[in-house]
């Protein structure tokens, strides 16, 4: 039986933040409504229907449901009961399934995160980006620090065990003092997991805008945001948290199955604008199929309306080469890494033998096998190196 988990884009926000280029827009009252909201609830079941049986995805067994954005928080709590509901009808989803909403702490509300409770969910994201109000303000977010510790104190309150939350490294007006305060508190809301995002200036972001005009001048540089990454790494692992991925740090065992399932390849099933899904087909062929990045045309696609020449999804067959390249740089963002003696089926000895001389890679024992794991030192550079070990 086919095992998938099940990514739920939710493309509307409040506000756009300045270093977001996710697909996400700004909803305008006139359609903070709830019609307009079930109208995308209809696409979503939708695509799932027609997914489902294009891909002979019914009865599969669904290890995880993450719902991300945008601000998925900001939906009705029926929104959310009723994907379950339909998912959990046509689907098999497992007893110990992993099932996450993203929240921004300003929509954390106590009554909205019970009911999510309710329903089955037992996983929080939490956006905390930082505790300090300078840096909150200039990254465009609209909560502040005591919005999240609400959050936090509202989403244990109401039940929830597993809640991760979110850091960016490298935020203008982040200075090391910021950042060490930003580390010290989170730790004290004591979340299960915390994602940690060195920043990247993304085009068709107002970071961008202001970084183009500013030749950089306004952010952090490339040795101050690595500088601050290995304080991070030094003070989770003192706090007994696994480093199990490059962005990623968690207690024992409340590792995020959605990140896993993609890192190990697994399939998954994404739904909405901008999402992205990866299924193994017969005869060991692999496809990888993205929605438009445009809720008005990812909507004619989903109702059967578009036009000639109008934009349409992506799709791509996988290739043998993609699907080795594949499994060595998600392999290397995790802990473990890749066993030894699979890597040096494609990669040249020497040149792994330099990265580890060079403290950028590391032997490791892992499940009993000698594996290749990046340091920490590697994983600040972990682009370069994968560039130059692709097949």
């Amino acid at each position: 039986m086919k095992e998938i988990n099940i990514y739920i884009h939710i493309p509307f926000c409040k506000s756009k933040c300045n270093y977001c280029s996710f697909y996400s827009m700004p909803i305008s009252k006139s359609k903070y409504n709830p019609a307009y909201f079930k109208y995308y609830f209809d696409l979503l079941i939708k695509e799932m229907k027609d997914m489902s049986q294009k891909f002979s995805l019914c009865d599969s067994l669904v290890n995880g449901i993450y719902f991300g954005g945008g601000t998925p928080s900001i939906m009705p709590a029926d929104f959310f009961s009723g994907l379950l509901r339909y998912i959990e009808n046509n689907f098999k989803i497992m007893g110990d399934a992993e099932i996450t909403v993203e929240i921004n702490p300003e929509s954390g509300d106590f009554e909205k995160l019970s009911a999510l409770k309710s329903f089955g969910v037992n996983r929080l994201s939490i956006g905390a980006q930082s505790l300090d109000p300078g840096v909150l303000r200039t990254a465009g977010r609209i909560h502040d620090k005591k919005d999240i510790y609400d959050a936090v104190n509202n989403a244990k309150k109401a039940g929830f065990k597993n809640i991760s939350l979110d850091l960016i490294i490298g935020l203008p007006k982040q200075t090391e003092n910021v950042f060490h305060s930003d580390i010290e508190q989170i730790l004290s809301m004591e979340p299960k997991h915390i994602s940690a995002y060195m920043l990247s200036i993304e085009n068709n972001t107002e970071f961008y805008k202001i970084y183009d005009k500013k030749n950089g001048t306004t952010f952090a540089s490339e040795e101050c945001i690595a500088g601050y990454y290995e304080i991070l790494c030094e003070f989770l692992d003192k706090a007994d948290y696994v480093h199990y991925e490059i962005s990623n740090f968690s207690k024992p065992g409340y590792e995020s199955r959605h990140n896993i399932n993609y890192w190990k390849r697994g399939e998954y099933l994404g739904l909405g604008p901008s999402a992205s899904s990866f299924f193994k087909i017969r005869d060991k062929e692999e496809i990888r199929k993205t929605n438009v990045s445009d809720l008005s045309i990812y909507a004619l696609n989903i109702l059967d309306k578009s036009e000639n020449g109008t934009k349409t999804d992506f799709v791509e067959v996988l290739t043998e080469k993609d699907k080795i390249n594949e499994e060595i740089f998600l392999s290397l963002r995790t802990n473990c890494g890749i066993s030894l003696k699979r890597l040096i089926e494609f990669v040249n000895p020497d040149i792994i033998n330099n990265f580890i001389n060079a403290g950028l890679m590391q032997i490791k024992k892992c499940r009993l096998n000698d594996n290749i794991a990046l340091t920490v030192k590697g994983m600040l550079l972990s682009s370069e190196i994968f560039a130059k070990i692709m097949v």
